[in-house]
Formats: C-alpha cells, sequence, structure tokens
C-alpha cells in the first residue's frame, strides 16, 4: 500500500481582492433593503406622531416638543451604550433584534388609538421606545457598512443617504393616506415595515467570533471612547456643527412645521406630510447629484456651504410665503442637506478605524441628538412666543451664527 506523500500541498490561495469586491456587492442589497426598512417605519413616525399631537389631541406647541423630545433624549441616553454593544457583540444580531423592538411601541400606539385612550403620556411612553431601538440600531448599523460597502466609501455612504430618504419619503406619502384608510391601517403598515427589516438584516454578515473577544468593556471609559477619539481629532468642528443641525434644524422640522401647517396655512396631515416630504427629496436629489459627480475633494467648505445656504431656505420658509413657497424653500432646505449629510458621515466613516468603530460612529448620530432636546423644547417655546413663521427665522440665523464661528475659528473648512 503505498505511503501518503509527506510533501505539503500548494498553499491555499487566499480570496483575492475581486472576489472581495464582488461578495461585498452581492451583500450591499441586502444593507440598502434593511435601510430602506428602518428609515420607511422612520418617515411614518416623523409625520404620524406630531400629527397625533397636533391634529388628533390638539395640544400646543409646547406639548409637541414635549413629544419629540421623548424621542430624542431617549435614543441620546442609549446611544454610547449602543455603540459599545456594537463593538463588543454580533451587530447582525443586534440589528434583527432592534427592528422586533421597534415593533412594540407601534403596537402600544395602535391599541391606544383603537381604544380611544391615546394621550400625551401614552405618546411619549412609545416616543421613549422608540428612540431607545433606535439608540442599539444606529451604530450596528453604521458599524456594518464597511463590510459591505466595496473600495469606494463615499459613493456607498452617498447611495445610502439616497435609499433612506426615498425611504423616509414613501412613509410619509403613506401616512398622507391615513385620511382615507385610517390611523389604525397606519399603524399597522408602519410594524409591517419595521419587522421586513429583521429579514433583511439575516442576510447581513455576521461578526467573526475573534472579533467579539476582545471588545470593549462596558464602563464609563469604554463606552466614551469614540467621544475622546473625535473631540481630539479633526473631526471636532463637524461635531460642532452637527451638534447646531440638532438643536437648530431637528425642532424647525419635527416641531415647527407641524404648526406652520396647521396654524398659519391652516391645513391637514395630507399638507403637512407634502412640506415634511419636500426635505427627504431634496436630499435624494442631491445626492443622485453627488453619485453622478463622484464626489466632492474638498468635504469640509462644501458641507459648511451647503450648511449656510440651508440656513436662507429656512428663513425663507418663514417669511410668510404662500404654500408652495415654503414647500420649494424646504426642497432647497433638502438638497443642502444632502451635501452636508453626505461629506460629515464620509469624513466620520473614514476615520473610525479599530475596534472602536462603532462608538466612533455613534458619535457621530450623537452629535445631531445631543442637541435636539433642547433644540426641540427651542423650537416649542419660540413657536409659542413669536409664532411659527418667526421661530424659523429666528433658528435659521441662528445656524448662520454658528457656522460663521466655525468657519472663522477652525480649519474645517480644508478638510478633504
Amino acid at each position: 500500500m503505498a505511503e501518503p506523500d509527506p510533501r505539503p500541498g500548494p498553499p491555499t490561495a487566499a480570496p483575492s481582492d475581486d472576489s472581495m469586491e464582488r461578495a461585498r456587492r452581492r451583500l450591499f442589497p441586502w444593507y440598502l433593503a434593511t435601510i430602506s426598512s428602518w428609515f420607511g417605519g422612520w418617515g411614518m413616525q416623523q409625520v404620524l406622531f406630531p400629527w397625533l399631537v397636533v391634529g388628533v389631541l390638539q395640544s400646543s406647541a409646547e406639548n409637541t416638543g414635549i413629544a419629540q423630545m421623548s424621542v430624542l433624549i431617549s435614543n441620546l441616553a442609549f446611544l454610547l451604550v449602543g455603540g459599545a454593544v456594537a463593538d463588543r457583540f454580533d451587530p447582525r444580531r443586534l440589528l434583527i433584534l432592534m427592528h422586533l423592538a421597534g415593533v412594540l411601541p407601534v403596537g402600544l400606539l395602535l391599541a391606544a388609538v383603537a381604544g380611544g385612550w391615546l394621550s400625551l403620556p401614552v405618546l411619549v411612553l412609545c416616543g421613549l421606545g422608540v428612540g431607545v431601538s433606535s439608540a442599539f440600531s444606529t451604530p450596528a448599523r453604521d458599524s456594518l457598512l464597511s463590510d459591505v460597502a466595496g473600495d469606494d466609501l463615499e459613493r456607498a455612504v452617498t447611495g445610502v443617504t439616497a435609499v433612506q430618504f426615498g425611504s423616509q419619503t414613501i412613509g410619509m406619502s403613506i401616512v398622507g393616506l391615513a385620511r382615507w384608510i385610517g390611523t389604525e391601517a397606519t399603524l399597522v403598515t408602519q410594524a409591517v415595515v419595521l419587522a421586513a427589516g429583521a429579514l433583511f438584516a439575516r442576510r447581513l454578515p455576521g461578526r467573526p467570533a475573534q472579533k467579539l473577544t476582545g471588545g470593549p468593556r462596558f464602563s464609563f471609559a469604554g463606552m466614551t471612547e469614540g467621544v475622546r477619539f473625535v473631540w481630539g481629532s479633526e473631526l471636532r468642528p463637524i461635531f460642532i456643527l452637527i451638534g447646531g443641525v440638532g438643536l437648530f434644524f431637528m425642532g424647525s422640522y419635527h416641531v415647527v412645521f407641524p404648526h406652520l401647517v396647521h396654524g398659519h396655512y391652516q391645513g391637514n396631515v395630507q399638507q403637512l406630510s407634502l412640506l415634511m416630504m419636500m426635505f427627504p427629496i431634496g436630499t435624494i436629489a442631491g445626492s443622485l447629484v453627488l453619485l453622478k459627480r463622484g464626489g466632492i475633494r474638498r468635504k469640509g467648505r462644501a458641507l459648511m456651504l451647503a450648511l449656510a445656504i440651508g440656513a436662507l431656505c429656512l428663513i425663507a420658509a418663514g417669511l410668510g410665503l404662500p404654500f408652495w413657497g415654503a414647500v420649494l424653500a424646504t426642497l432647497g432646505w433638502g438638497l443642502c442637506g444632502a451635501v452636508f449629510m453626505n461629506m460629515s458621515r464620509t469624513l466620520f466613516q473614514e476615520r473610525a478605524v479599530g475596534p472602536a468603530r462603532a462608538r466612533v460612529l455613534a458619535v457621530n448620530q450623537l452629535g445631531f441628538l445631543g442637541a435636539a432636546p433642547v433644540g426641540s423644547l427651542l423650537a416649542g417655546y419660540t413657536t409659542a412666543s413669536l409664532g411659527p413663521n418667526g421661530s424659523l427665522i429666528v433658528l435659521g440665523s441662528a445656524m448662520l451664527v454658528l457656522v460663521g464661528a466655525v468657519a472663522a475659528l477652525s480649519d474645517a473648512i480644508h478638510l478633504e
């Protein structure tokens, strides 16, 4: 009987760069499907939630701010924890779990509407649940992007932004149909859309076991490692500008716009849906232009200019224009938002490396959310004092001042 040949066989060839790139391209559509599910449900939330406060409960601007703050403050409270969890455990499994968890507050809201016991405390409780699920899903989802994006990260970020806001627009348009199909049917649709994301996320790559064994400890220092990294890097002024968006822009969109439609234009949920859809439509259009253009080299200058022009659009919307004028101003605001969000996200994605990746990427979202609860209250009280038109002018002017200060005091304009 022949002895086995003791000589080693030829080494197994490592996967080529081309094969790895093809594998990533096959996974990227499932990532986009997961994005579509989450932000489709989120788009429905953005219109339906404030309208239940303003149009159904007939509540005040201050209470609208409080209801929106419940979503933001719970997201803020758990976002750093979510980043640490995504760095330590498999983000794919975490994403599946959070899509299923996101159905729970929607179900509670459905029961309250169908049972006739909808109230501000119920809305706040549901808002807290939505915020917590978002806090854990966002860093998990963002940390998976580099695993499925391919070599051109900026192009992948831009494509994700276009799909995100496209899904939000579809979600908002569905809520616009609530006048005919009813609020209960709209909430059932939202729950189904969110749950579908759990099925899509199952097709995403899991985190290899060896990357899970040396994860960060759940200490305060471990959870804030991403914040320290960003604050000590060239991303600091970008983080400050993102905070300005949370303070001056998010409240304008979520709190002032419902009162602008309800009070100034005497409109209904359909008109609110149309107005709020203009921002994501502008963001989609701007992202598609960036995709065709192939990106922007001087990202810092582009994002600061976009913020300034977006602030001018917001001021224009507060000048008492006819409704179509406010719609066009919001569309322009969304075009500027495409540039700012794509450039800021790309800057963070390119610089977030190593075992703290999810925590660094969580800081990008933290910049929006850190100031957003205060921004919601600020928008509510300025609307109560100055009316929705005056509030938009004040908040837009404040953003112009912030952009000018950052441009004068930092080197952010030179970031590439």
